[in-house]
């Protein structure tokens, strides 16, 4: 798995670019570096995973924050975050939307930048 990142001053939007594999182990560090800087900060996130493949299982996108996030900074529940998904991962997406959303996780899923751009601006 390859990332950038860009911070967006103007929409007060971190915008995280990854590229390859996706697995717990090597997201987990990125996603905590990210919610990190976004709490501090104040802004928002956008993910954007329409260049992976995700090999993170349901049962543990279910339990990510408890199990990930949680430990270090319950406020990151409350980053409004939006993935942006492909045809391959879509899937996994609304089912992260879904979940996270019955938590209180401000979370919503995407097909493109834009769409994605809009909804966290609102915020």
């Amino acid at each position: 798995m390859e990332y950038s990142y860009s911070v967006n001053d103007i929409s007060q939007t971190i915008i995280v670019v990854i590229v390859g594999e996706v697995t717990a182990a090597n997201f987990e560090k990125l996603d905590i570096e990210i919610c990190l800087l976004a709490l501090n900060l104040h802004y928002k996130i956008i993910f954007d995973f329409s260049q992976t493949t995700i090999t993170i299982s349901m049962g543990e996108a279910y339990f990510w924050f408890a199990n990930h996030l949680d430990k270090i900074n319950l406020l990151f529940r409350r980053i409004p975050t939006a993935h942006i998904a492909n045809d391959k991962n879509e899937n996994f997406f609304h089912f992260v939307e879904t979940t996270w959303n019955n938590h209180g996780i401000i979370t919503k899923m995407f097909k493109d930048l834009e769409a994605a751009s809009n909804w966290v601006e609102r915020f």
